[in-house]
Parts: C-alpha cells; sequence; structure tokens
C-alpha cells in the first residue's frame, strides 16, 4: 500500500514552472526559426497539396500533409534536436524545451485525442515522453497554428498549456516588441561621454 501511494505521489510532481518573460529571453535564437519553418510549411504544403484533386484525398489528408510539412522544415532548422517519443510523437527538444506541434482548436487549445497521456501533458506533470525516463522535469511547449473555414493556415504561436488551461501564448509580433524593448533599454544604459572642463590658464608674455 505504501508503495502504491509513493508511486501515486510521484506522477503528480509538476515540471519546471515556464514563463513568458522566461521563454522569450531563452528561447530568443529558436523563436524566429519556428515561425521562418511555419512559413516554408506554408509554401511546401501549397505546393503539394493541389497535386491530389479533393475528391481522391482521404480523410484527416490536409492536416497531415501539413504536419508532415512543418515536421519537414523543423528537422532542417533544427537537425540535432528532435526526435520521436512515445506512440510516434515529435518532439523537439531545446534550451531546456521540449516542443510539440500541434493544430489548435477555435479557443487556441491543442487539438488531441483526451488520453491520460495528455491530461498529463496538459497539467505539466513530470513524466518521460520518450522511451527513456530522460527530460521529465522539462516544461512541455506548444508550438500550433489555426485553419479558418476556407482552409487558410494561419495564426501561428507558441503555446503554453498548464492545469488543462492555456497560461500564455507568444505570437510573431511578440518577438518583435521584445527585441524593440531590448534596444531602447540598451540605448538608455549606453554611457554618454562626459567633456571635461579644463581651465584655460593666463600665458603671461
Amino acid at each position: 500500500m505504501t508503495k502504491l501511494k509513493e508511486k501515486s505521489e510521484n506522477a503528480m510532481v509538476k515540471r519546471r514552472l515556464a514563463s513568458e518573460e522566461g521563454c522569450l529571453i531563452d528561447l530568443e535564437v529558436e523563436l524566429p526559426q519556428f515561425f521562418k519553418a511555419f512559413e516554408e510549411a506554408c509554401e511546401n504544403y501549397n505546393i503539394e497539396v493541389v497535386l491530389t484533386p479533393p475528391e481522391a484525398r482521404c480523410r484527416g489528408y490536409e492536416a497531415s500533409l501539413f504536419n508532415s510539412k512543418l515536421i519537414q522544415s523543423i528537422q532542417k532548422y533544427f537537425p540535432l534536436n528532435w526526435k520521436y517519443g512515445k506512440y510516434k510523437r515529435f518532439i523537439l527538444n531545446t534550451s531546456g524545451y521540449l516542443v510539440l506541434f500541434k493544430k489548435l482548436n477555435s479557443k487556441g487549445m491543442p487539438m488531441n485525442i483526451r488520453t491520460k497521456v495528455v491530461e498529463s501533458i496538459n497539467s505539466q506533470l513530470m513524466g518521460s515522453l520518450f522511451e527513456d525516463s530522460g527530460y521529465v522535469e522539462d516544461p512541455i511547449l506548444y508550438f500550433g497554428y489555426k485553419k479558418d473555414r476556407l482552409g487558410n493556415i494561419h495564426q501561428p504561436q507558441l503555446v503554453y498549456v498548464d492545469e488543462n488551461q492555456i497560461k500564455w501564448t507568444i505570437e510573431e509580433k511578440d518577438i518583435v516588441q521584445q527585441r524593440t524593448v531590448a534596444l531602447e533599454k540598451a540605448s538608455d544604459t549606453v554611457a554618454t561621454p562626459k567633456l571635461r572642463k579644463t581651465m584655460k590658464k593666463a600665458v603671461n608674455e
């Protein structure tokens, strides 16, 4: 009975907390690459999707194709940081974060089939997403996108979900704002040279 209790308590241990400000700093290099990869995925998707006529597309064809194009682009920008975890889940491991890639629903939540694993992920509970037991403390983020009624893929964003609720999101405009603020702070802290006042001495001829 004691062992079962200890196992239950360990399963409820939370991962390291992630903040929006911290992610903007920690993923300063990676974030622009996420959005570049998304743009390239959209371009590649638009080229390939028209090759198959609508009447020949099976259920979920478009979603599966775009997800594959997004994975392809992420692998290009992060060739050494990606890995397939349990259940063939594509995971990017970078700068102390685990990033999953998902389509988002109208409320901005990742579109997942509700399972115990998904519930654990969306509650930031410790547990390995890989076959081994590594990276159990790293926060889990979603890089997601939305699709409108016309089929347009848009609004890419980084999403942090905890307790099955969206805690914060980062969009491309937030990166621009962060850089602007950083540049403004840097310019304010630049030391302004002070002119030394020298006393003019009278020269007696």
